[in-house]
């Protein structure tokens, strides 16, 4: 008898694992190739005329409950690269960005975003690493949960890659 009862107890728990999988809607998924310029004037962010170009392929996951609800969305990158460049010297730098980023909905309104991996790094041939986003970076709307790794302010991340370009 004894050697029924863990038996039981497997049956009972994949049973009700496979209703909660089952209650919850199915992910959906989007792919798009990403293959965008922005073009940003002397002043904009440098104070020169600066060009960035994306691409790469843009994958996103949303997930749902089983009323339809998002819940978390995710995305990755996949061989994505972005490119600066310095329009008046044609200089430029490029930086693999691969995430994910994953964005998930509290029951007070706000979403928690977590963003593991790499975020941006600038590498300048010659010189060696300048500035970089790496690791782990956890928020809601309202603070910073969690910064670990290699994260610094965005604004210094502009500063450097301007510099860079210079």
């Amino acid at each position: 008898m004894r050697a029924k009862t863990p038996a039981v107890v497997v049956v009972l728990l994949a049973a009700a694992l496979a209703a909660v999988t089952a209650s919850a809607a199915t992910p959906e998924v989007t792919v798009v190739n990403v293959d965008r310029t922005f073009h940003f004037a002397a002043g904009d962010l440098c104070s020169f005329p600066l060009t960035l170009h994306n691409e790469g392929v843009r994958r996103t996951t949303t997930y749902f409950d089983s009323s339809g609800n998002v819940t978390r969305t995710v995305i990755h990158l996949a061989s994505f690269t972005q490119t600066a460049t310095n329009d008046l010297t044609g200089a430029s730098l490029s930086t693999p960005l691969a995430g994910p980023a994953i964005f998930e909905t509290n029951g007070d309104g706000t979403v928690t975003t977590r963003i593991p991996g790499n975020d941006g790094i600038i590498v300048v041939p010659g010189k060696g690493f300048v500035y970089g986003d790496v690791g782990l970076i956890v928020f809601t709307q309202l603070d910073i949960l969690m910064l670990t790794g290699h994260y610094e302010n965005p604004d210094r991340y502009v500063e450097e890659l301007c510099a860079s370009l210079a």
